[in-house]
């Protein structure tokens, strides 16, 4: 009878629970009625920060889930309040709260660092001090531009921490990824939906939605009348689409692989498909060769080659489905994938060119932090950050010098390093799996460094902090392997 009454004071009643939710409701909603008819959605989106923070305190795991969601559907509000650049720190302000209530709690449990060690944190700080003392660099505009560069490059590290002690159990792992195979299911639907409908159609929500549309045109092989539009689906732009889908159809491959999902598996096929055929919808190349190469890494390292033969066995499937379900018309940009010499042409500036540059055309201290990133010109511009630099290297070497970009490399190279070895220190099969999947998204990600700033854009910017702290997290979780489970 004691432990229930704990429980209960520990816990309040559900009825009592919707009852302070109503009265928060009703405390809120009148005062911001006049100001929403009006569109005036600023004093909304102060709510939302303050009622965030205390979440963050209260439920700090359930605050992390809700991040998970906001992640996904950010792209879609900052498209539709469009006319609320303020929407763009949310993400920060909730990373943020995510870290204090972290720390919060551990100090109050006299638990000493949120931090934990690993062999690229050494680096990573190096690096980090270097990039810091970059916002003074005479060279910027102005201080607020190096604010915004660390805001960029650096903020999401606190992700880390916050990945390591969200999973503090194997059960919470599981729960984790099957939530994330959930929530993928509605947003590769809109992705499809977005697709069928047109672009007119999500530009008639909201007129924010025409800086985000594009369009793939066959003109790159040769053919003008094959052109489609490229799907964002809740994503500010149709690469972060693609790399959620590319991500998405690791870890279902992963879920797929766990031994306790044996009985789901035929559910976890048909999201496989549906999240397929949407990745195809964006156009996005990169997203499916860096699948392709993360699935086969998987079923290599985990020793596992021959499960890799139902995933042989969808693709023709796949692509006859395709052709039916979304038309023929993605099938001509697809095949370049297979044109060495296009492939080559296509990327070989960006891997040389922008690096040569910024060798040959930076001072070796660097110009300064945010000197490259684009969210930095709203603050002050540069002849680099009004537009995008596809190069992680030489927009480090531009930002942070020859030894910043040195430092960075370093860093770059040890999180490889530990991403691949990861799932070697996880005796359970069903964490395995996992912890190989996220571990190879990390790789690849990285990988591309020379072609893109995986650091900078959405997903990847906080998928990589949160599941590197996962990664870090993982050999303790479970050494026993469950009843009935056999790799």
């Amino acid at each position: 009878m004691s432990a229930y009454l704990e429980e209960t004071l520990r816990r309040p009643p559900v009825a009592a629970l919707f009852a302070g939710v109503a009265l928060l409701l009703a405390a809120v909603v009148y005062p911001l009625g006049a100001q929403i008819a009006r569109e005036d959605y600023r004093a909304l989106l102060v709510s939302a920060v303050v009622a965030q923070t205390v979440w963050v305190f209260v439920k700090w795991r359930t605050s992390v889930l809700a991040f998970m969601v906001y992640v996904v559907a950010e792209g879609f509000l900052l498209n539709y309040f469009h006319t609320i650049p303020e929407l763009n720190l949310l993400k920060d302000l909730w990373t943020v709260a995510m870290f204090g209530g972290l720390a919060w709690i551990l100090a109050a449990r006299g638990a000493g660092s949120p931090f934990p060690m690993t062999a690229w944190m050494v680096p990573f700080l190096a690096f980090a001090a270097v990039y810091v003392m970059e916002v003074f660099n005479p060279a910027l505009p102005n201080i607020l531009v190096g604010l915004v560069g660390v805001r960029t490059t650096l903020l999401f590290f606190l992700l880390m921490p916050v990945g390591y002690w969200y999973f503090e159990s194997r059960q919470r792992v599981l729960d984790f990824f099957w939530f994330m195979v959930w929530l993928s299911i509605p947003v590769a639907l809109f992705g499809l939906l977005q697709y069928w409908l047109g672009p007119a159609w999500l530009v008639s929500l909201s007129p924010g939605f025409n800086r985000a549309i594009v369009f793939a045109i066959g003109e790159e092989r040769g053919s003008s009348t094959l052109v489609y539009f490229r799907t964002l689906s809740t994503f500010v732009h149709t690469g972060g689409f693609g790399q959620y889908l590319g991500f998405q159809m690791l870890i279902v491959v992963a879920v797929w692989c766990a031994p306790s999902m044996r009985r789901r598996r035929w559910l976890l096929a048909g999201v496989f498909v549906l999240l397929c055929l949407a990745l195809l919808t964006t156009g996005s190349r990169g997203s499916l060769v860096s699948f392709v190469v993360a699935a086969g890494l998987l079923f290599a390292l985990q020793r596992r080659l021959t499960r890799i033969v139902p995933i042989l066995l969808l693709v023709p499937v796949l692509l006859f489905g395709s052709v039916y379900a979304i038309g023929p018309e993605f099938v001509d940009r697809f095949e370049t994938i297979l044109d060495l010499d296009y492939v080559t042409r296509r990327n070989a500036p960006l891997f040389f060119g922008f690096l040569q540059e910024a060798m040959q055309g930076s001072d070796w201290a660097g110009m300064g932090a945010g000197y490259a990133s684009v969210a930095a010109r709203h603050v002050g511009p540069t002849p680099l950050n009004v537009g995008v630099m596809e190069n992680g290297l030489a927009k480090m070497r531009w930002e942070a010098g020859l030894p910043g970009m040195v430092l960075y490399l370093v860093f770059i190279l040890a999180l490889m390093r530990e991403s691949l070895r990861a799932s070697a220190g996880v005796a359970d099969p069903d964490l395995r799996w996992l912890v190989a999947a996220c571990g190879l998204f990390i790789f690849t990600c990285l990988l591309t460094v020379t072609l893109g700033t995986p650091f900078d854009a959405s997903p990847s910017n906080t998928y990589i902090w949160f599941f590197a702290g996962f990664l870090a997290r993982a050999p303790q979780l479970s050494n026993a392997t469950p009843e009935g489970a056999r790799a």
